[in-house]
């Protein structure tokens, strides 16, 4: 993952120092290419040692290594389409729109996988092909997410609880053991709803897989194999746009994981197939009359 989309990503999770720290890289990076932590953090007004821990808190061995990172975020955004770096606006015409949406998808998508290792991705698709009940959890938009992957799960012949009210969720959540599985999805990873339902399930013996933003939050602490999402809202908060296309990405990629590693998927796959052709062939039934 680059170092700009993490500073941005884990910013909202950092204390005021760091993210003073933060908000001058992401405004003066430029500037900061040229400078020695010494001088960098005299130019923000903290310590040297300020700077380093910024640095080895984003998983760098120090500023030598962010700074190197930080070029090279640079020379990769520089080749991204212009349309970037501008949140869409009032005037812009249909081109320009569909051209800014699709380069932050772009990104989105690319540091969503970024921030996902093989080891995490494998170990989710495991834990999901061996559970018993998969009890999917999540509110607003992120209850679309769950429901979209609960389907394609259902199609591989798993059973998985999927209802959009939480008091039903919570209620499910008390139902589950050893061996069942809760898929909890927050953006934030601090929507109490979903962290009660998979607090519920953990305290049963079942086991969370967490989707959430690229941050340590509430959910993060809860479940035991976390997955996460990159999405730099910016422009396009006010639908959750960029969160819900890193969401389906990452949960299209277990399920296709799941269906490479499953010898009975193709068959069940066909079957489901067979099973909606008739609706095809036929029409949908016609109801009773009713008086």
């Amino acid at each position: 993952m680059g170092s700009i989309a993490k500073i941005r990503a884990m910013r909202d999770s950092m204390s005021n120092h760091e993210r003073r720290i933060a908000d001058f890289l992401l405004e003066n990076v430029e500037e900061v290419r040229g400078k020695s932590s010494k001088a960098l953090a005299e130019r923000i007004g903290v310590s040297q040692s300020s700077v380093v821990k910024f640095s080895q808190k984003l998983g760098y061995k120090g500023y030598s290594d962010l700074k190197l990172s930080l070029t090279e975020s640079l020379a990769r955004t520089s080749l991204l389409p212009k349309a970037i770096h501008g949140d869409i606006a009032i005037g812009d015409n249909v081109t320009t729109v569909a051209q800014k949406l699709i380069a932050r998808k772009t990104v989105s998508l690319n540091e969503t996988l970024a921030v996902n290792p093989e080891s995490q991705l494998l170990a989710a698709v495991a834990l999901l092909a061996g559970s018993g009940r998969i009890l999917m959890a999540g509110v607003g938009a992120s209850s679309l997410v769950a429901k979209d992957l609960a389907f394609k799960l259902m199609k591989l012949g798993k059973s998985v609880l999927v209802e959009s009210d939480t008091h039903v969720q919570m209620a499910n959540a008390a139902t589950l053991g050893e061996g069942d599985v809760i898929f909890a999805i927050s953006e934030s990873g601090q929507t109490q709803e979903v962290i009660r339902v998979a607090e519920a399930g953990l305290a049963q013996g079942a086991a969370v897989i967490s989707l959430t933003s690229f941050s340590r939050n509430p959910l993060v602490d809860v479940a035991g194999i976390n997955l996460f999402c990159v999405a730099d809202e910016a422009g396009t908060r006010s639908s959750s746009i960029l969160a819900r296309t890193a969401q389906l990405m990452v949960t299209d990629l277990l399920f296709l994981l799941m269906s490479q590693r499953d010898e009975k998927a193709k068959d069940l796959f066909e079957r489901s197939r067979d099973a909606v052709a008739v609706f095809r062939q036929q029409g949908q039934p016609r109801r009773p009359r009713t008086n």
